[in-house]
């Protein structure tokens, strides 16, 4: 591999990186703005799998993997303690 090769691949990967990475906070973003109950789970959901669509997230990464991705963030999204019960 020449250098030229080597110096594009790591362009490539650079690009790959940030993009996964700004994914992944904007995962995070949404998933707080649905716990502050600011926006809906599933639109702020559905909206996140288009994007990654758009950008070949899952070309690249796999539908599972994207999904886990997303998962990850909304992990305690829904979640409710329950209410002590009387006894």
């Amino acid at each position: 591999m020449t250098n030229q090769d080597h110096e594009l691949i790591e362009a490539w990967r650079a690009v790959a990186n940030a993009k996964l990475t700004e994914y992944r906070r904007q995962c995070w973003r949404l998933a707080h703005l649905v716990r502050q109950g600011t926006i809906d789970r599933t639109a702020a959901v559905e909206r996140l799998y288009e994007i990654a669509i758009a950008h070949a997230l899952v070309r690249a990464l796999g539908d599972d993997r994207v999904q886990a991705i997303i998962a990850e963030a909304f992990a305690d999204a829904d979640f409710r303690p329950m209410d002590a019960e009387v006894a």
